[in-house]
């Protein structure tokens, strides 16, 4: 009996806050503020169809898709659409200067901002990887010139020798 009237005595003491508990447990949940993304969940939808149109498309249907992105100052969807894997090193380029233009926020509540820096450092590796080959294909050149020149030189060489035989 002495338990039922300590408790009650303490539900009547501590009413105010229990009733307090109460109404934050059933109360609707505020809603989280919402991060400021600059790609949205519905633009980053909205990119990726566009994407995806864009490597199915013609080539002049491409032309005409970037020429758009790139008049309406979309700097994300020009820079997507410029750093395909098969673009040139030239196309990276600019994609690399759009990537640039563009904000971002790196947060894990904006998945969008985040594919795109995702994207970004692709495109640098891309573009990186391009210089590379160009460079090795320069390189390639020069040596069979050379190696060229040499066999030119050896079969002069060879020809003189039997002249002179």
């Amino acid at each position: 009996m002495r338990i039922g009237i300590v408790l009650l005595l303490s539900l009547l003491t501590s009413g105010c806050q229990l009733q307090q508990q109460v109404k934050e447990i059933f109360a609707e949940p505020k809603p989280e503020p919402e991060l400021d993304c600059f790609i949205g969940r519905e633009r980053l939808s909205g990119l990726l169809i566009q994407e995806g149109s864009y490597l199915e498309a013609t080539v002049q249907t491409r032309k005409m898709m970037l020429t758009q992105a790139m008049s309406a100052d979309d700097f994300a969807q020009s820079a997507l659409l410029l750093s395909q894997p098969a673009s040139i090193a030239a196309d990276l380029e600019k994609s690399l200067q759009q990537f640039r233009k563009q904000a971002l926020r790196p947060s894990l509540e904006c998945p969008g901002d985040r594919y795109v820096m995702l994207r970004y450092a692709q495109a640098k590796l891309l573009l990186k990887e391009k210089q590379q080959s160009i460079h090795l294909q320069r390189e390639n050149n020069a040596l069979r010139k050379q190696i060229e020149a040499l066999t030119q030189i050896e079969q002069e060489i060879s020809r003189d020798r039997e002249i002179s035989q």
